[in-house]
């Protein structure tokens, strides 16, 4: 009997900041004296409303909860499978993404079909409500694969292009895909035998990249099915092969580890009673012209922006000094050279000090901006603009208020929304 020990290791890694800590313990001392003065540009680090949007977003920040329908899982015991099935997962596991849809808070399946146009295939319902999704590709690291982990890791964003409800089934775009991924064929032509074996790749409740096996039971054509609030028509394949939430949207394999269908629904009055919609309703699905839904020129000028897009100048800018945004602020001299380059600034109006903008190096340029929330005189908040490039892209958090951050955010593309958050300890 063998046995299988599983040792995960979680290493964080805080990425350097040249002088991050001691920005946290700066003291309100402030030099009213007769400084030199330099010209500091306005650019995305500085302005009025940046740091509630900066603190909100953080505060809504919640790892993806499952998704789909919460159906029984079955309790019959599995069959043993010998062969070459390990080759089916070994082979397609890195084609097979995790799906978070932000709009319904939910997760689901997905894989690989284009990689050249970055064509993902999945369920209509695991991308329902939402026009743009979080797509993982299974890491390298096996000790990154479980979902706490995973969520926290760089994700790509991709783009919903085409759904199709009745046959829930629905098409997501990306702009990058990793190179060790590759495109998972759609034959319409392969035949499905009853009786046969099946595979399937996905994450049922959360597990991750799970590989689960059965017996094909039947093929039904012009099936008809239903969600909580939709219908839905196609032809189906039937079969034994574990279906929980997690798996839609995930691909069914056969025994040569060729794709028959995408796992889609499960009958909760019997036990495994799984379907799956089959590859010739995906092929024509993927035939279907995409329709793109202009905007009106109206609708694009009141579209929502980002706090970076709605208060942004001109990157870099030196034509507005500090002096001109924020009247108030009292300028400090943190290097003692005589040149200003801390500004202290009551935002509130209420006589306490909460934020200060930080010009280290004195380029005129504000690198550094610390929020203190609640006022306690302690820093809750350092954002970091670490390629100079006049927007944020690192945050790092002190929440029990010792000087010393316990949690890091980053901004990878620079959207004004976190990307990642990661424990520094």
């Amino acid at each position: 009997m063998r046995k299988l020990v599983l040792l995960t290791s979680i290493v964080f890694f805080l990425l350097p900041v040249q002088a991050a800590d001691n920005k946290f313990k700066r003291m309100y001392k402030m030099d009213y004296t007769k400084k030199e003065n330099i010209n500091v540009g306005f650019t995305n680090m500085v302005n009025n409303e940046k740091i509630e949007t900066l603190n909100s977003e953080l505060s809504k920040y919640q790892k993806i909860k499952n998704y789909v329908t919460s159906k029984e899982k079955p309790g019959t015991k599995r069959k043993k499978y010998k062969g070459l099935s390990q080759n089916i997962y070994k082979n397609n596991a890195g084609s097979v993404v995790y799906i978070g849809n932000p709009s319904a808070k939910g997760t689901g399946s997905g894989f690989l079909i284009n990689k050249e146009e970055g064509l993902i295939l999945t369920n209509w319902h695991v991308i329902e409500g939402a026009k743009k999704v979080y797509v993982w590709f299974k890491p390298e690291d096996p000790s990154k694969m479980d979902e706490d982990l995973l969520v926290n890791e760089p994700r790509i964003d991709g783009t919903v292009i085409k759904k199709n409800k009745s046959k829930d089934l629905g098409l997501i775009k990306v702009l990058r895909v990793p190179k060790n991924a590759k495109a998972l064929k759609i034959n319409k032509k392969i035949y499905v035998d009853v009786g046969s074996t099946a595979y399937s790749i996905g994450h049922p409740s959360g597990l991750t990249w799970t590989f689960n096996s059965g017996m094909v039971t039947q093929v039904r054509k012009g099936f008809k099915w239903r969600y909580k609030n939709s219908r839905h028509l196609a032809n189906v394949i039937q079969h034994e092969v574990p279906t929980n939430p997690g798996n839609s949207g995930g691909p069914l394999f056969n025994d040569k580890g060729n794709v028959i269908g995408v796992n889609s629904f499960k009958d909760s009055k019997g036990e495994v009673i799984n379907f799956s919609v089959s590859t010739d309703e995906i092929d024509k699905f993927l035939k279907e012209k995409i329709v793109e839904k202009k905007k009106s020129q109206y609708i694009q000028k009141k579209s929502k922006q980002t706090w970076i897009q709605k208060k942004s100048k001109k990157k870099n800018s030196l034509t507005d000094g500090i002096k001109k945004n924020f009247p108030d602020a009292k300028p400090h001299d943190e290097n003692k050279n005589g040149i200003y380059d801390t500004w202290w600034i009551d935002e509130n109006k209420n006589g306490i000090i909460d934020t200060a903008f930080v010009d280290d190096n004195e380029d005129g340029l504000i690198e550094a901006v610390l929020v203190d929330d609640d006022e306690n005189g302690k820093w809750d908040f350092l954002f970091v603009d670490k390629d100079l490039d006049g927007n944020p892209d690192i945050a790092y958090i002190d929440r029990d208020q010792d000087g010393n951050h316990d949690v890091v955010a980053y901004d990878y593309d620079q959207d004004g929304e976190w990307d990642k958050f990661e424990n520094a300890g």
